[in-house]
């Protein structure tokens, strides 16, 4: 217990702001690895693969040093996805707006 209390006082702002943006960055390179994936862009995706192994190996020294960091990429992780879905799904019209186009023709 006093383990657990006392690596609570060793977190680090700027490093859980790191694991934080790593993990949001590695997140969102997920997003784009599955499509270019989908996509047979071999290139592409194993570049993205490249990336993703990168920055997952900095979040996982530093929660592995100190588990605390686990909640900054927790977060990180959240944010990441939720923020490529909703760009993403921003630039696709919806069915609604292709069966209008439809119509128009």
């Amino acid at each position: 217990m006093e383990h657990i209390i006392s690596s609570l006082f060793e977190v680090s702002l700027w490093k859980s702001v790191l694991v934080f943006l790593a993990t949001v960055l590695s997140d969102t390179l997920w997003a784009m690895y599955i499509r270019r994936t989908n996509l047979g862009k071999a290139l592409s995706a194993s570049s993205l693969s490249a990336v993703i192994v990168l920055t997952a190996g900095v979040v996982a020294i530093e929660y592995v040093n100190n588990n605390w960091y686990l909640i900054p990429a927790a977060l990180g992780a959240f944010v990441g996805t939720y923020i490529t879905i909703k760009f993403d799904n921003r630039q696709k019209p919806t069915i609604e707006e292709k069966e209008y186009k439809l119509t128009r023709v």
